[in-house]
């Protein structure tokens, strides 16, 4: 039987670098949240966004508010898995513009039975895209009241693995991510290459 996920869209940030909504900006002419979620639709039950405002309700998905505010990503994942109804859950923050089904479908297979799966490439690692199991959420739920808020410190409470990439990626561009406008430009002034 096909294990049911829950696809996950982090964009509750405060986007103090871009100075506006990441997910909503164009990219090929098309917005980077709803080029995420239709890599993810394909392969999830049900997609979830955790936002703190309502830019994304046009989009017809559940939208929830971080139950802890102020915590970065971490406390977005944390959200998800409190309101998520799978145990396995695929996270993708929304300023990723050139994820792809393939590579989504890649690591949801690979996660297995891990508690964080996580790809990785040229020794990298990519927690926000990355498949985070229900069952991790009451230890982040601790770790936030400890105010412990870096992602890539907590990892090491949970079982993770690597789900290696590098070979599989059709496209190297897929986890280019975006934060400041200077970024944007950049992205804009060369797009037909991130599609090589």
């Amino acid at each position: 039987m096909k294990t049911k996920v829950t696809g996950v869209i982090l964009a509750g940030g405060k986007n103090s670098r871009m100075g506006t909504d990441k997910g909503l900006l164009r990219v090929n002419g098309k917005k980077i949240v709803e080029r995420t979620a239709g890599a993810m639709k394909p392969l999830v039950d049900e997609i979830i966004i955790i936002t703190n405002g309502n830019n994304y309700e046009y989009l017809g998905f559940k939208t929830y508010k971080d139950l802890i505010k102020d915590c970065g990503p971490m406390g977005g994942i944390y959200t998800a898995l409190h309101f998520s109804k799978t145990e396995k859950n695929l996270v993708i923050s929304c300023d990723m513009p050139f994820i792809t089904k393939e590579l989504v479908e890649f690591i949801i297979q690979d996660s297995g039975d891990s508690e964080i799966g996580i790809p990785m490439h040229n020794g990298k690692l990519e927690p926000l895209c990355a498949v985070y199991d229900k069952c991790c959420q009451t230890k982040l739920e601790e770790l936030l009241k400890n105010k412990e808020w870096k992602l890539q410190d907590a990892l090491g409470h949970f079982k993770v693995k690597h789900i290696l990439v590098s070979d599989f990626m059709l496209n190297k561009n897929c986890f280019v991510n975006i934060n400041t406008p200077a970024e944007y430009d950049n992205l804009k002034s060369s797009e037909h290459e991130y599609y090589n």
